[in-house]
Formats: structure tokens, sequence, C-alpha cells
């Protein structure tokens, strides 16, 4: 994945889908044609350990997106990168939205 969000990403990683987490089904029109995925599931044998219903739910829907909205962007996360049970290797996204986002002059205009 080349795109700026999921920078340091390797081409497969590994992201817990836990109870309460989301996935996210891009369905194309002329209203989301500014939308990036940034991480999907693997097409099968998705289970790497535990449990798992409904595995067709889930396989190969998006992980992680980046929406425009309006005048910025919307960076969905479906899972929680950042939890302590959680590889290291997905903090880079948090990382990469918080380092990408807009630059700090378009910010401060547009609190004004």
């Amino acid at each position: 994945n080349d795109h700026p969000l999921a920078y340091g990403m390797p081409d497969e990683g590994l992201a817990t889908f836990l109870a309460g987490s989301q996935v996210y089904e891009i369905v194309p029109s002329d209203r989301n044609d500014e939308t990036a995925i940034l991480a999907t599931y693997v097409e099968r044998d998705v289970l790497q350990s535990g449990w798992l219903l409904g595995e067709s739910l889930i396989s190969k829907k998006a992980a992680a997106v980046s929406v425009k909205h309006g005048a910025g962007r919307v960076v969905l996360i479906g899972f929680r990168p950042q939890h302590r049970a959680q590889t290291h290797g997905t903090f880079k996204l948090v990382f990469n939205a918080l380092l990408n986002g807009p630059p700090a002059a378009a910010r401060q205009s547009a609190s004004r």
C-alpha cells in the first residue's frame, strides 16, 4: 500500500478483529470517488487464533479507510490499532494519520 497513511505497513499484516470492531464496504458512487482503502481483511482463512463466527462478513472488507469530507478527510480504522493486545505495527496507522494531517496553516485558517 503506497498511501501516505499506510507508510511503513507491510504488504500483509495482522490486525485483530474483536467483538465490536467495524468493517467497511465501499460501494462505488459519484459521492465517494475520493475514498481510499488503507487496509483490508484477507479473502479466506481470516481466523488466526480464537474463534470467529461469520468469516464471510469480514472477508475482503476494508479494515481502514480515508474518506474526503467537506474540505478535509476522515480516517476510519475499524479495529483498535493502539490496543494493548494489538501488534505494535498497527500503531503506524494512528501516527501516520496524525503526521499526515492538514498543515498547521490550513488548520489555523479553518478555525477563524
